[in-house]
């Protein structure tokens, strides 16, 4: 079950528009990263290009996690994330009455 989609910079979103920072009823994923990105660097002394940093390539950090494991070098970055009401399934549908696309390979195996 998938239960996370993340959005390219083609992907439109429409929401009430006074809840969008881009103040639109729809916006691009691109939109919001920029507005977003732009968000960051108005409202923290971020250089405009660290700022960008964080939603483009990520920063360069270290994470400990809670459970165990010791440090681990990576990145870090912003991202957005859909989340679905109802969850796709990733797992195909066969119906339990046909052929398996398999069946002809069997048969021709010995096994």
């Amino acid at each position: 079950m998938s239960n996370q989609i993340f959005l390219s910079d083609e992907d439109v979103v429409s929401m009430a528009q006074d809840a969008n920072f881009v103040e639109a009823s729809t916006s691009t994923g691109e939109e919001l990263m920029e507005c977003l990105e732009s968000l960051v660097y108005r409202n923290t002394s971020l250089q405009e290009d660290k700022a960008s940093a964080w939603a483009a390539n990520g920063v360069n950090c270290k994470l400990l996690l809670a459970q165990g494991g010791g440090w681990q070098k990576g990145k870090i970055r912003i991202r957005f994330e859909f989340i679905p009401d109802k969850p796709t399934s990733t797992k195909p549908v066969i119906p339990t009455n046909s052929k398996s696309p398999l069946d002809d390979l069997r048969s021709h195996l010995e096994v």
